[in-house]
């Protein structure tokens, strides 16, 4: 969840429309990697969360900003799959 919140967060350039949020979202998902390869798998986790948090803020606050989607995303219930 991580991973694809900071890339949301980057298809809206919110590393030029939020830069702060962006980097606090980047550098505390790297602690978590950092973490996670120590074994730390609680504080792994609980700095991934918070990465992931960061990010949505940084992508919200780009959307605010002016930034757009380059790809709109497939709605899933437009051609049931049953």
């Amino acid at each position: 969840n991580m991973e694809v919140a900071i890339r949301s967060a980057k298809e809206v350039n919110a590393d030029v429309l939020a830069p702060e949020l962006f980097r606090m979202a980047q550098e505390t998902a790297l602690k978590a990697r950092q973490d996670y390869r120590f074994k730390n798998f609680q504080d792994a986790k609980s700095l991934a969360d918070q990465a992931r948090v960061y990010a949505e803020r940084a992508e919200f606050e780009s959307i605010r900003n002016g930034g757009k989607r380059e790809v709109v995303p497939e709605d899933p219930l437009a051609n049931p799959s049953y």
